[in-house]
């Protein structure tokens, strides 16, 4: 009997949802009416207010699997029968090309082209083929060239992977050789799909207006670095995903890669640096079964050195059989953070000014002349300080993660928040007090219009009550404090625009 295990709630964005099962074994003929039971239930209870969050994952996170398993079942059996149900549009493909093996005669670069972009199918003498497409790119001429080229080796169907890739079905194997012949002449011939070359990226600051650093202009440079030294790198480390964002939320997937980066910025005395959040041991493999954790936020400028340094470590240290996400979870994100920690720092500007511009973009990230100190020496605020503080408490949370101490790793990572939430109300009012009451109290009062209204909700939310001291549910709160503490550093940046304006209108007059 033919049928399908179901899932539901999962999503990535700024704060992961791991999906649930809502069925081990559902009949196809119980698919769609499923579908519309679950549609009905998120329809009449999900969020109406905050379009934020009027997303099933938040719905099936309020009311645990099992009641919403039990009110999606019960719904189920109220729907009348539909024979459309069962009345499933025919989507069977057909070769336009007898089956054959492959010619002896082979094209310069076809076996390593061949070795990672074609997947043999399950029927005899056809194949499937990857047609890699760097950062997603493929002009408007390639394109037509490309249908030219499906219509005449497989049919009428060309498919798009989540990898930012293009797949072609049915594909004889006896064509394979003339066909990447035909793809290399078009410009799409390039081989290391599935590789670690085939990055996933969103567009970033290229066209996004919420990116904060240049995800393609990351993901174009660690290509080209790597792709030079492809044919030596060691096969574990060749088959190594890397996904990246350019702000958190997880448009380029980063929380399920083996190495992830998702971009933010930081302060660095009067100028702003762009940086990239390390995120390492995500599984993209049993639907996503693990996400990574975030290591420490690196400049932009060190993230080849981080992979280089990670990969290398890997290959050097790794148990026979062992996988990526296994290697570190073995290493300890304690060690992981230490092995990174000296690429972490940023050159003073006068030393290096190339860490203050971003990959692929020579203009420099600037916070205006906000001032030197009289030791000329750089200038590192009260407030920097606080939110570095944020950032170690959140780490130590991840830490106490780690090491199964789920109600420590709850109350470190409500202190981060609290520890950011302070510094910028200190910022305003210098005799704020620890207790936690006052600082959620004055930091809603004082900053309610600068601080980002999505982020601020984290704190809210932790101060209202403890969740569960579940592996999920903290994880899922230390995520939320370390978005939390990116905001702290966007507001941070206003705060100190604000204060350089009124110095100026008071020097003015």
């Amino acid at each position: 009997r033919r049928g399908f295990q179901v899932f539901v709630g999962g999503g990535l964005g700024a704060v992961p949802y791991q999906a649930k099962v809502l069925a081990e074994f559902l009949p196809v003929e119980e698919l769609l009416p499923t579908a519309q039971a679950i549609a009905r239930v998120f329809a009449r209870l999900g969020e109406k207010q905050n379009r934020a969050r009027a997303r099933i994952k938040f719905l099936v996170d309020k009311l645990g699997i099992e009641e919403f398993k039990r009110i999606v079942f019960a719904e189920r059996q109220t729907l009348p029968p539909d024979p459309r149900w069962t009345q499933f549009p025919p989507i069977e493909e057909k070769p336009i090309q007898p089956p054959g093996s492959l010619p002896a005669e082979q094209p310069p670069g076809f076996p390593a082209w061949l070795a990672t972009n074609v997947y043999r199918q399950r029927q005899s003498g056809y194949a499937t083929v990857t047609v890699a497409c760097p950062l997603g790119d493929i002009t408007a001429t390639q394109a037509r060239q490309l249908a030219d080229l499906v219509r005449r080796f497989s049919g009428d169907n060309v498919r798009t992977s989540v990898e930012q890739n293009l797949l072609i079905r049915w594909v004889s194997e006896q064509d394979l050789p003339a066909l990447y012949a035909e793809l290399q002449r078009i410009g799409l011939g390039e081989q290391g799909a599935g590789t670690i070359l085939d990055m996933t990226a969103c567009p970033g600051t290229d066209t996004c207006k919420l990116g904060i650093a240049s995800s393609r202009g990351l993901a174009r440079e660690l290509r080209a670095r790597l792709a030079g030294q492809f044919f030596t790198l060691d096969e574990a480390v060749k088959g190594l995903k890397i996904k990246m964002s350019g702000c958190f939320n997880s448009c380029g997937q980063h929380h399920l890669a083996d190495i992830g980066f998702y971009g933010n910025s930081r302060t660095i005395g009067n100028h702003k640096v762009p940086h990239f959040q390390v995120l390492f041991g995500g599984q993209w493999t049993h639907n996503a079964g693990r996400y990574g954790l975030a290591i420490g936020s690196v400049p932009a400028k060190n993230i080849p050195a981080v992979v280089e340094r990670v990969t290398g470590r890997y290959v050097n240290e790794r148990q026979p059989g062992e996988t990526f996400p296994a290697f570190i979870n073995r290493l300890g994100k304690a060690e992981a953070r230490r092995m990174i920690e000296d690429l972490m720092q940023v050159p003073p500007y006068e030393q290096d000014p190339t860490f203050y511009s971003d990959w692929g973009d020579p203009r420099e990230f600037s916070m205006g002349d906000i001032g030197t100190g009289e030791c000329a020496g750089e200038v590192v605020s009260a407030l920097q300080f606080e939110l570095s503080a944020a950032e170690r408490l959140n780490f130590e949370a991840q830490l106490a993660h780690e090491a199964g101490q789920f109600a420590k790793a709850d109350e470190l990572a409500y202190g981060a928040m609290l520890q950011a939430a302070r510094g910028l109300v200190h910022e305003l009012w210098l005799d704020v007090p620890h207790e936690p009451a006052v600082v959620v109290a004055e930091f809603k009062t004082r900053l309610a219009g600068l601080f980002p209204a999505a982020q601020a909700a984290y704190l809210y939310k932790r101060h209202e009550g403890a969740p569960a001291a579940t592996a999920e549910a903290v994880h899922r709160l230390i995520e939320e404090a370390q978005l939390f503490i990116e905001g702290a550093h966007v507001c941070a940046d206003k705060l100190q625009q604000q204060k350089a304006a009124a110095r100026d209108a008071i020097l003015k007059k």
